[in-house]
């Protein structure tokens, strides 16, 4: 998979797509921030019992399902305003967000950073073996109510919205697209939602083959404007925006609902498409068909024979008993 990573970055670096220096705000870290940084918070994205039966002293327990709402759709602005003030966060903190899965963590990273919280640092070093060679303690859970207000100022300038990105998608300048699904769902080989695809003249790099060119250091981007990340749904498509962003400094935008919410509008383009004819099961979700289930040759003549069976058996009473 790094093979594709590359070359599509090379192919960045030819055309001009969004990038950025890494640093600032939004960053990767390969390690705890110390004494240095005053009033940084340990967010521990692990599952919630893992985190609140041992963690690094003074963390805070803060997984992914705390923002998603019913069928995976990640949960309205002001929900999740009121779940960081829940956490004890004020938006003003250094929020340093660990795990053990990068893409549970970015998630998060890329949650916090877009509700505005001043600076994310998303720790790339897996957080149990930390927590193994130092003192531990309970993780904290959120509790019931605000404390603090949270007052971060929301980073609406890097999220774009289905209908501002078909608008732009029909301009003169249209922005330069990332896909960071699997190359099997690019091509429609693989179908998660309601059509397979990618969207026009989107570009793929698997989060995978990005994952590893970033920490192989493999990357060099120029700074360049108006590029946009999407995945397959709003979990992955912000996971992969924080990838981007904060792990490979390239300055792009997102598209949070992802591929899922564009394939359920069968009025916009798609590229590469393909359609799957068995049915929905919730949004973006295929029936599966077990192989029993499935007919074989040959399959139905017994049952075909026993009903007939059955109903002649019935007729030949009923005439007995009349």
């Amino acid at each position: 998979m790094a093979r594709p990573a590359l070359l599509v970055l090379a192919l960045l670096m030819a055309t001009g797509a969004a990038a950025s220096p890494p640093g600032g705000d939004f960053s990767y870290v390969s390690r705890l921030p110390g004494a240095r940084v005053p009033g940084a918070v340990v967010l521990d994205t692990r599952p919630l019992a893992a985190c609140a039966s041992r963690s690094l002293p003074g963390a805070r327990c803060l997984p992914p399902r705390e923002f998603m709402g019913p069928h995976h759709r990640l949960a309205s602005f002001r929900d999740i305003l009121w779940v960081l003030g829940a956490s004890g966060l004020s938006g003003r903190e250094t929020a340093v967000v660990a795990g053990d899965d990068p893409v549970r963590r970015d998630f998060v990273a890329g949650v916090l950073y877009l509700a505005g919280q001043s600076r994310v640092a998303v720790l790339t070093a897996p957080l149990t073996p930390l927590i193994a060679r130092g003192p531990a303690a309970p993780g904290t859970t959120r509790g019931m109510f605000r404390n603090p207000v949270y007052q971060g100022r929301p980073r609406a300038g890097l999220i774009v919205l289905r209908g501002e990105l078909a608008r732009a998608l029909r301009g003169a300048h249209p922005p330069y697209l990332l896909d960071g699904r699997s190359l099997a769902s690019y091509w429609g080989r693989r179908i998660r939602a309601a059509r397979g695809g990618h969207l026009p003249s989107a570009q793929p790099l698997p989060m995978p083959a990005l994952r590893l060119a970033v920490a192989a250091h493999a990357i060099a981007l120029p700074p360049v404007t108006s590029a946009v990340a999407y995945a397959n749904d709003a979990y992955d498509s912000i996971a992969y925006f924080t990838l981007l962003r904060a792990g490979a400094g390239f300055a792009a935008r997102v598209y949070p609902a992802g591929w899922v919410d564009w394939a359920d509008h069968t009025g916009l383009p798609v590229d590469s498409e393909t359609f799957d004819q068995r049915p929905l099961q919730g949004p973006g979700r295929r029936v599966p068909v077990a192989p029993s289930a499935r007919a074989k040759p040959g399959s139905l003549a017994p049952l075909a024979a026993a009903l007939l069976l059955a109903a002649l058996t019935g007729y030949y009473l009923g005439r007995r008993r009349s």
